[in-house]
């Protein structure tokens, strides 16, 4: 379904040569070696590649919060590809000015003539604010790379994605490329009148549709990058606050996640590829055992779009504590749920709003008020509707640390093995989310995790961390090219950290 995750086939060159060697010297003389053709054996080679295949891409790091730069695995590097105000982005007429911040998605758009080697990447800038040159709100930026002598190299200039045909954006967030080869960017905007846009310095504008400002925020935008143009705003995707959205490889049904206490989980069918202007929109309501569910049809008039959350909720629509990233591996829907410190459902539930099964173990005594500081991953499977809790965040049974707040996911094969990548945002420094002196120094540290996906019900022990973010930024955009390189963004890090990570930036890690 998603097109957002790569599949890695890693080259252990020494690895392998040292495995091989060690397998084949065995119960032999030195004769045996005289044909180096020999040692090489199919069963050799089979029998090396099952000895890697069980090894784990990179040795699990500590915990430190203690740093402004970013922390990695002995044996991985990283540079920056592209910085918030260094990098000069350049207009359609040609001018350029300092680039936008708050860099969020990331997403890889492979050439038609070398795919595995050449490709745009486009950057959304999650940004709300007023900007002459560039446009209000939101934002993105696109430009070339290409691999040269092993590495991935920007190749050209950096290019402004102007949003001025549907007036503008705001906080550009999630998204993915669609099987159209076309990015489909959502707006993570809580703007439900005008004074909310209007209070930040933005100029109170008229819209084609003739419906209030506010009314025209909060969908998923379609962009075409190897043109740089705005093809169209989805008005039929609904008015939520949207964190990101995932195709179907017919690209007849899009799943849609709000960012949102209380959310609801969304989709989109359209009677044909991509026609969006046609499409149905659903709510997703859950059994009362969990075990299964349905979808609930709203209605497509302006009203209901623009209040959709509400009517779903009102319908009966299962309630969710902050939908963020959603990825697709082997057929099931993984979403991060970055979960919420103590709130209230209570007038939702009298509204007709259902709290999910998983998430009832949260519930205080009043059946109304919660506390979920720590989030989870949801898996969700399109043929049997079942939602359900696969790995709950928490602290590690050896006091090693505390995944908290999932935000931004993505996934990887590496040695013939799915990961789940899984970044985190936490909601706040407190409750031992990035340890007791981060608490001390209200500092926010945050950091990135695999998951092997081969591991039955997973816990948080079998958890390994990747890498720590610089102070106060978090890790998103996270993505794989196709060679095995990282690509991922440092989003609002301190602005007292040493360069280069005082900045927004998007950095590429290699060693895989």
């Amino acid at each position: 379904m998603s097109q957002k995750s790569r599949r890695i086939t890693p080259i252990f060159s020494l690895l392998l040569f040292s495995t091989i060697t060690l397998l084949s010297c065995g119960g032999h003389d030195e004769s045996t070696y005289q044909n180096e053709d020999e040692l090489l054996t199919e069963d050799t080679l089979s029998s090396a590649q099952e000895v890697i295949d069980t090894l784990p891409p990179f040795e699990s790091i500590a915990s430190q919060f203690d740093h402004d730069s970013l922390v990695l695995p002995e044996g991985f590097t990283w540079r920056i590809l592209f910085s918030e105000s260094v990098d000069q982005v350049k207009r359609a007429d040609g001018a350029t000015f300092p680039a936008k911040g708050k860099h969020d998605l990331t997403v890889y758009v492979p050439s038609e003539e070398d795919p595995e080697n050449k490709g745009i990447l486009y950057i959304s800038h999650e940004t709300s604010g007023p900007h002459p040159e560039l446009g209000d709100g939101g934002g993105a930026t696109v430009f070339d790379i290409e691999r040269k002598n092993g590495s991935w190299e920007v190749v050209g200039d950096f290019h402004h994605i102007d949003f001025s045909s549907i007036g503008f954006t705001d906080r550009n967030c999630g998204g993915s490329l669609g099987p159209n080869g076309n990015v489909f960017t959502c707006e993570e905007t809580w703007g439900y009148d005008d004074a909310y846009f209007t209070k930040k310095g933005l100029a109170d504008r008229e819209f084609e549709s003739g419906l209030p400002m506010w009314q025209n925020i909060g969908y998923v935008v379609e962009v075409d990058p190897r043109e740089r143009k705005v093809v169209k705003r989805h008005m039929t995707t609904g008015k939520l606050v949207h964190e990101d959205v995932l195709f179907t490889n017919d690209n007849k049904t899009c799943y849609i996640t709000d960012d949102y206490s209380p959310g609801v989980f969304m989709k989109l069918e359209m009677p044909e590829a991509g026609d969006f202007d046609n499409g149905q929109l659903y709510a997703y309501k859950q059994s009362d055992d969990g075990e299964s569910g349905e979808w609930l049809k709203l209605p497509m008039d302006t009203n209901s779009l623009v209040n959709c959350r509400r009517i779903a909720v009102e319908m009966g629509a299962t309630m969710i504590i902050r939908h963020e990233w959603i990825e697709e591996i082997n057929g099931k829907l993984y979403i991060s749920e970055t979960g919420e410190d103590h709130f209230s459902w209570k007038e939702s539930i009298e509204r007709g709003g259902t709290v999910p099964n998983y998430a009832r173990k949260n519930l205080a005594e009043s059946e109304t008020e919660f506390d979920d500081p720590f989030g989870r991953v949801v898996v969700f499977d399109p043929e049997t509707n079942k939602m359900s809790s696969y790995l709950e965040g928490g602290f590690f049974s050896d006091s090693s640390g505390c995944f908290s707040n999932p935000d931004c996911n993505t996934s990887v094969n590496i040695g013939g093995k799915d990961y789940l990548v899984l970044s985190e945002d936490i909601n706040w420094y407190d409750r031992g989310r990035a340890g007791d002196d981060a608490e001390t120094t209200k500092s926010f540290y945050n950091e990135i995790y695999f998951l092997d996906m081969s591991i039955p019900s997973p816990t948080v022990d079998d958890l390994m961390r990747f890498c720590i973010a610089p102070v106060g930024s978090e890790t998103t955009g996270v993505i794989f090219l196709p060679d095995g390189s990282m690509v991922m963004n440092i989003q609002h890090p301190k602005a007292g950290n040493a360069e280069p990570f005082n900045r927004s930036v998007t950095v590429l890690v290699e060693g895989f």
